[in-house]
């Protein structure tokens, strides 16, 4: 797999993150932090460290934008990537959420502990750290205050950019489908049981409920999925044809 190397930098700043908000590399350009722009597979900002320390991925999000990621179900494939291309360069997962989350009570009457229920999936079941900041200028305050603590710039470890993407394994895309239609958390024990896709469509209600962690409402929904008929979107409800 090919590689580009760069000179040793303090903060590696994702090219679309960059683009919708350049005043984050201003800011740290002002406090005379190295960083360097390239296109991350995933995350806005990679802490560099030296080596025999842990690098830090940053995915940061608004309220508002996770909100939105959680009402559209991609908070569990956006978590997944994160994690996977941390392990893979190991590095450390970080998501940033700014804002207050009591908004998403006021402005979208969504229960705080729905809320908060996302947030300790991610930390307790997948182990990604989560960071609340009440704003922007926060986030850009702490992003600079952690990168000057892993160390001098000359002493932190060169930043190699992949060329191209590993492809994915058959293990791999197997957990990867399964993820998508059950959530990251579940996959992996209903593949243990089940072993194959196949098996895990076939599986009853009863099946399911074997497994620890699923109780009736979540086996009913599980079940649904590989059951229920799919209707395009020219068919009419309640239609024979």
């Amino acid at each position: 797999m090919g590689v580009r190397l760069l000179l040793p930098v303090d903060v590696v700043i994702d090219s679309r993150e960059d683009s919708k908000h350049p005043e984050f590399r201003e800011a740290f350009t002002r406090e005379g932090l190295k960083t360097a722009v390239r296109e991350l597979p995933a995350g806005d900002f990679l802490l560099m460290a030296p080596e025999g320390r842990r690098s830090i991925l940053v995915e940061r999000k608004s309220v508002d934008d996770l909100a939105n990621s959680i009402r559209d179900n991609r908070i569990w494939e956006q978590s997944s990537m994160l994690l996977e291309e941390a392990r893979r360069d190991g590095h450390q997962p970080l998501i940033l959420v700014e804002g207050c989350l009591s908004i998403l009570e006021k402005q979208r009457g969504w229960r705080i502990q729905s809320v908060l229920r996302v947030l300790d999936t991610l930390i307790l079941d997948m182990g990604i750290p989560v960071l609340n900041t009440p704003g922007k200028d926060a986030t850009i305050a702490w992003i600079i205050a952690k990168a000057r603590s892993l160390g001098r710039t000359e002493e932190k470890r060169v930043f190699r950019m992949r060329t191209e993407r590993k492809p994915m394994d058959i293990n791999e895309r197997i957990l990867y489908v399964a993820e998508g239609v059950i959530g990251p958390v579940l996959a992996r024990k209903l593949l243990e049981r089940f072993k194959t896709l196949r098996n895990l469509a076939n599986a009853s209600k009863h099946d399911l409920l074997s497994v620890e962690g699923i109780g009736e409402k979540r086996a009913e929904e599980i079940y649904l999925l590989f059951n229920t008929p799919w209707r395009g979107s020219g068919d009419e409800s309640g239609s024979d044809g």
